[in-house]
């Protein structure tokens, strides 16, 4: 009678372990309500002409996320008190091509398809300074969206300010196990994300753009 009141003991702990992270890896993704906040980025951007005839432009941001709703500052970071690209354990990088360029008066308004993905590292090392765009790809994938985005800028402006929307579409994501010892998964597959974003050229000429914005959470199909 013993042995069976042991066994069922274990089996309880056991199923309410496997429940307490099950709860943790789903609240992430649950605190995003529609039309709030799940993200805050930094990132920049760098494009290139096409690689031959008939082929498009290409474009490339990439950066680290400052902010994920439901996750503490000690959770994104490594660091208590450097809080950049370098102490950053989630970055993200997006591959994309361009597939209009229209010309409206000073407006020039592109638009791009491409995919993101998101990436968790315990030893972070991003770097935008130099800039090395592949250390924000050298951790773990652990979400990956498809997406759509208009660009908006003044071409007769010195500073270049540019102004973006990106509609998302989660295709792939991952529980994984944070440095804490939880168990994370930022979101679902089939979940619609928006990201809305500023920036302006880089003075010192080493990128395209440098930019900031926010993701929020649109709905789940």
């Amino acid at each position: 009678m013993r042995a069976k009141q042991q066994l069922w003991i274990v089996a309880v702990l056991t199923l309410l372990c496997t429940l307490s992270l099950s709860t943790f890896a789903q609240t992430v993704s649950s605190l995003w309500r529609a039309d709030d906040l799940a993200f805050e980025f930094v990132g920049q951007v760098k494009n290139a002409p096409p690689a031959g005839p008939g082929l498009p432009a290409t474009s490339v941001q990439y950066g680290y996320l400052s902010h994920i709703t439901g996750l503490t500052d000690s959770q994104i970071f490594a660091s208590s008190t450097v809080k950049d690209e370098t102490t950053a354990r989630y970055t993200f990088y997006n591959d994309s091509v361009r597939l209009s360029l229209t010309v409206h008066g000073n407006l020039r308004i592109v638009t791009r398809q491409g995919t993101t993905t998101v990436y968790y590292n315990e030893n972070p090392a991003g770097d935008l300074t130099t800039p090395n765009p592949d250390s924000f790809r050298s951790g773990i994938p652990i979400m990956k969206t498809t997406w759509r985005h208009q660009v908006i800028f003044d071409a007769t402006d010195a500073v270049q300010y540019f102004f973006v929307n990106f509609f998302h579409k989660v295709t792939w994501s991952d529980r994984f196990t944070a440095v804490e010892g939880n168990s994370v998964r930022l979101a679902s597959p089939g979940q619609r994300l928006r990201t809305s974003l500023v920036g302006s050229k880089d003075p010192a000429g080493l990128v395209d753009g440098k930019f900031a914005g926010v993701v929020t959470k649109l709905g789940t199909e």
